[in-house]
């Protein structure tokens, strides 16, 4: 099961992006809230999701302080932002900030949809236009820092890593080697850092990559 989290505070987007994703994605639960502090709630007891969408202009958080507060709370968390601002100024901040996406309010609701399977894949995307000719994705990480052994890794990492590429959520890795989730979280934060991934849905494609090329 696909587990989304929707965050706007305009009901109408929330109900309709809602709407949309479950029609139109196999498997799909999503969930929403109107700010940021509801997100947060939402983690603390449904979490893993696979996928944030988070508006760039809510109540309890203006600019980017919401990708900030989201990322801090699940670092190996994708999350991508939506918003009715697409000037090429915001979408490169946005990059820089480690979103791992971002999709203008003002999309159809059939490229909305294709965003959000790409970025359920553990890709990225931004607009490509917005970047000059720039590609909207970037490629896979170099062979070399795709498998555990090229990371540099500690043992304890190696084991967090080769249980968050089988698809485990922090929970269950937590369980399985006797941790609590808030060192889980830590270890996977490092591995993230160390493989220059910025999502754990990214760290998991590229494992599969490394592992089909070999």
């Amino acid at each position: 099961m696909v587990k989304i989290l929707i965050v706007d505070d305009h009901s109408v987007i929330r109900s309709g992006m809602k709407a949309l994703l479950e029609l139109e994605i196999d498997g799909a639960s999503v969930f929403a809230a109107a700010s940021v502090a509801e997100a947060l709630h939402e983690l603390e007891i449904s979490s893993p999701f696979d996928l944030v969408l988070l508006d760039l202009k809510l109540p309890d958080a203006n600019g980017f302080h919401g990708l900030a507060r989201l990322k801090q709370a699940d670092p190996a968390m994708s999350v991508a932002l939506i918003s009715g601002e697409e000037d090429r100024d915001t979408v490169t901040r946005a990059r820089a900030e480690g979103a791992d996406g971002f999709i203008p309010k003002t999309a159809d609701p059939r490229v909305i949809v294709n965003v959000v399977e790409l970025l359920l894949t553990g890709e990225v995307f931004f607009p490509r236009v917005l970047f000059d000719g720039e590609a909207a994705s970037p490629g896979p990480l170099p062979e070399a820092r795709s498998g555990p052994e090229r990371l540099d890794l500690t043992k304890r990492q190696a084991d967090v890593y080769s249980l968050v590429v089988a698809g485990l959520s922090n929970k269950e890795i937590a369980r399985d080697l006797d941790l609590t989730e808030s060192t889980v979280k830590t270890h996977v934060a490092a591995i993230l850092q160390k493989a220059g991934a910025t999502s754990r849905g990214k760290l998991i494609a590229r494992s599969k990559n490394s592992t089909d090329r070999h």
